[in-house]
């Protein structure tokens, strides 16, 4: 069976629909979904770059997706403690739940480890 895009979409849809089945939670089935694309994508990743005889990146490509994934973690975190010491400071209170931390801190690796690198590659 060939394994394409679309097969990771409907992967990730049903799999998020049967964990929500199953906890009733939307929470776990957006991260189990989520786990199944990422690890999908990169999977297929993988697999292509063995497939191809792709020319592989010199030092300087590398040292710029280290720095913009550097760049991108340090802007994330800057955002999150800018509101961590706001919602301390000025509202008394954290109004922020773990399963939301979670999903930031989930979309930040993405971004980092997988979009950023790819601009980065294309420029």
């Amino acid at each position: 069976m060939k394994f394409n895009f679309l097969t990771i979409i409907i992967g990730s849809i049903v799999s998020f629909g049967i964990v929500y089945l199953i906890t009733g939670q939307i929470l776990w089935g957006l991260i189990v979904g989520l786990l199944i694309g990422v690890g999908s994508a990169k999977w297929f990743r993988v697999k292509k770059q063995e497939a191809s005889d792709e020319i592989e990146y010199d030092e300087r490509v590398n040292n710029n997706i280290k720095h913009a994934s550097l760049q991108t973690f340090s802007i994330f975190n800057l955002i999150l403690f800018v509101y961590l010491l706001f919602s301390k400071q000025i509202l008394n209170e954290y109004s922020i739940k773990i399963s939301h931390l979670l999903i930031y801190l989930s979309i930040t690796f993405i971004l980092s480890y997988y979009i950023v690198p790819l601009i980065v590659r294309r420029k």
